[in-house]
């Protein structure tokens, strides 16, 4: 026998007609997969080839879990100001009487949800007192802030007296200085009042009317970094602990705030 009879012989036994190889029986009429069949998965329809792929459908449970849940309000508030922002180009880019009306009509719509929130925000604030910022930091009703400018000038004075037993104050000058001339006065009677010494410094070897008994700089100034005069530091005498005050001419008052400030920690600043 020759290959071609061989091979021929071979692809008769091997490619047997369906209709042959499974003869049809009596219920076999129909050639419709059942319904209640599952398809097979997709991995094993090896007729799409081996490189062919496809997601798996996922169960409905899934696909719900999949799906975006945002809140409504938040939907229209975006939309909102789409819309608007829509509106107002256009109204630029071509600005007649349709076009502006139909942005300021929209813009007013907006302004007056503003109006709404903040009515909405004030009523809460009355009626929720932890959420009232008026009643821990600074008050805005014209009664209150006198009784807490009050407290605040005693607690201020407090701080003082009780620095003034440990502290000190550094004071930097030079004689030709016009606005070293105009805080001197103010320094004194400040000193004076909460009862704190002040050691006068002067850096060009002068003295100032209102403290005649200063001292020359002796490298202290330079050690500090003082490059502006008048300046004032806080010292507790004996240490090294020195405390900038500030720099240039200064009220009395500021004086106050600042040491007050300066010498509290941020929680006792703002209690």
């Amino acid at each position: 026998m020759n290959l071609v009879s061989i091979i021929a012989t071979l692809l008769s036994l091997t490619f047997i007609p369906a209709t042959q190889a499974q003869p049809a029986t009596e219920d076999s009429g129909s050639i419709e997969q059942d319904a209640d069949i599952p398809p097979p998965s997709y991995w094993l329809r090896y007729q799409e080839g081996w490189f062919w792929y496809k997601d798996p459908s996922l169960p409905t449970a899934k696909k719900e879990m999949k799906k975006e849940t945002r809140p409504r309000e938040l939907i229209e508030f975006e939309a909102m100001q789409k819309h608007l922002e829509q509106l107002k180009k256009i109204a630029v880019m071509n600005p007649t009487e349709m076009h502006m009306k139909a942005y300021m009509g929209y813009q007013r719509f907006v302004m007056d949800k503003s109006a709404l929130f903040a009515d909405k925000w004030q009523r809460v604030v009355w009626q929720t007192p932890e959420l009232d910022y008026s009643l821990t930091g600074r008050p805005t009703n014209g009664f209150a802030i006198d009784v807490y400018d009050q407290q605040l000038r005693d607690k201020q004075s407090n701080t003082l007296r009780a620095l003034a037993r440990t502290h000190g104050l550094f004071f930097f000058f030079r004689s030709d200085c016009p606005y070293c001339h105009k805080f001197a006065p103010v320094l004194r009677r400040f000193s004076e009042q909460y009862g704190l010494l002040v050691l006068p410094v002067s850096l060009d070897g002068g003295v100032l009317p209102d403290f005649p008994n200063a001292v020359t700089d002796n490298g202290i100034a330079a050690s500090l970094n003082v490059t502006v005069v008048p300046a004032l530091f806080l010292a507790v005498p004996g240490s090294r602990q020195m405390t900038p005050i500030g720099f240039g001419l200064m009220a009395e008052t500021e004086l106050v705030e600042r040491m007050h400030t300066l010498t509290q920690t941020p929680s006792q600043t703002y209690q």
